[in-house]
């Protein structure tokens, strides 16, 4: 599949904007080929534009590219997402405990924070997901796009505090890492969930590979030289930001190794379970009758019964009445006769000799022998 050749450029590229963005720190100004520190940055933001443009060429470019993809296990993924959770829920907690403490309500810092620590609910469940590989992505299709919006809301953050400052001094590479995080967790979530896309597979390849190369510089030069030692706590931020590079570096690993393409994925579509019929049977008890239902067992019904039975009578009742040793019907029975379908008729004495049908066969033979006599 072609998609896999970003590989190629990503690799290179990567590392190129990696040196450009800890240059700033690593050189004085003007030491690499007389750059500014500006110019570094803007090189540095160039060269994910550029990721991003390779990765949207040979992606849509694949068309064997299957649509969907079902997670396997992925134990480093799973790990960098558990970290990434604990990251999280520090970092929510941390900014309201900030916010309200300054007695200074912010909507967009609230916000922050709340969907902080539900991002980190998201991906304690994405973490063991991936450890045991669960599949479980379909049950929390609104908690996963709660990632996207918390990137969302960061860059609006990032907007907000660009107004009040000058452009050399605003951090333009935090909108960039913020806007293909956002775009990558969107799309992510859509394809976690299962939920009918085209694109939405191709898309998390797209916004990958950019978002990977601006967000793991970003926070190993944030790490390196605005350590803050007195505040443990405000660091948390940075360090977040490279688990969740690594985050999606684990995951593009993992579509590039296990995707199939589109001929070997079978897609079923408004699958529905089939509701066998529902048999009920009563079972009908009474004092002396017999009762048929519609639900009868097969072995009732075989041929192979010793009892005779009718269409006419299957479904009625019937009877029994007693009899008497000289075949002689009850009064009882004589009264109620009329409301049964059945009738017992008293069977009259024989009082043929015993040899009668050996007689009645030689009277035949005789009446034969005469008949042909006559002839």
């Amino acid at each position: 599949m072609k998609f896999k050749l970003t590989w190629i450029p990503f690799i290179p590229l990567a590392l190129v904007a990696c040196f450009c963005k800890l240059a700033q720190g690593l050189m004085p100004e003007g030491a690499l080929f007389g750059l500014s520190a500006l110019t570094l940055d803007y090189i540095y933001m160039g060269l994910v534009a550029l990721i991003f443009i390779a990765a949207l060429i040979l992606t849509l470019a694949d068309r064997k590219m299957a649509p969907y993809y079902a997670p396997v296990r992925n134990i480093p993924a799973g790990i960098l997402g558990v970290g990434l959770a604990l990251t999280l829920a520090g970092d929510g907690a941390d900014t309201l405990i900030r916010v309200f403490g300054a007695g200074q309500i912010n909507v967009l810092n609230i916000l922050n924070g709340v969907l902080s620590l539900l991002s980190a609910v998201v991906f304690v469940v994405l973490g063991f997901n991936h450890i045991l590989n669960r599949k479980e992505g379909k049950r929390f299709v609104l908690m996963n796009a709660m990632p996207a919006i918390l990137c969302a809301v960061r860059m609006i953050l990032c907007f907000v505090q660009f107004t009040t400052i000058s452009i050399r001094l605003a951090d333009v590479s935090s909108l960039v890492c913020y806007i293909f995080a956002t775009l990558f967790f969107f799309n992510y979530a859509v394809s976690l969930s299962l939920i009918k896309s085209k694109s939405a597979l191709k898309n998390t390849v797209i916004f990958g590979f950019p978002a990977v190369a601006a967000l793991l510089p970003y926070a190993l030069y944030q790490l390196m030289f605005f350590f803050d030692t007195d505040n443990i706590l405000s660091n948390i931020r940075p360090f977040e930001i490279f688990l969740m590079g690594l985050y999606i570096f684990a995951y593009l690993m993992e579509v590039t190794c296990f995707l199939r393409d589109k001929d070997s994925v079978r897609i079923i579509e408004n699958e529905q379970p089939v509701e066998q019929e529902e048999v009920v049977e009563n079972d009908v008890k009474a004092e002396d009758f017999i009762t048929g239902t519609s639900a009868e067992d097969e072995a009732d019904r075989s041929e192979s019964s010793s009892y005779l039975t009718t269409q006419d009578t299957s479904d009625f009742l019937y009877q029994e009445t007693p009899v008497t040793d000289d075949n002689v019907v009850t009064e009882a029975a004589e009264r109620n006769m009329d409301g049964y379908l059945t009738k017992i008729e008293v069977e009259t004495p024989d009082d043929r000799p015993k040899d009668y049908e050996k007689r009645l066969d030689e009277i035949d033979k005789l009446i034969l022998e005469i008949s042909e006599k006559s002839d």
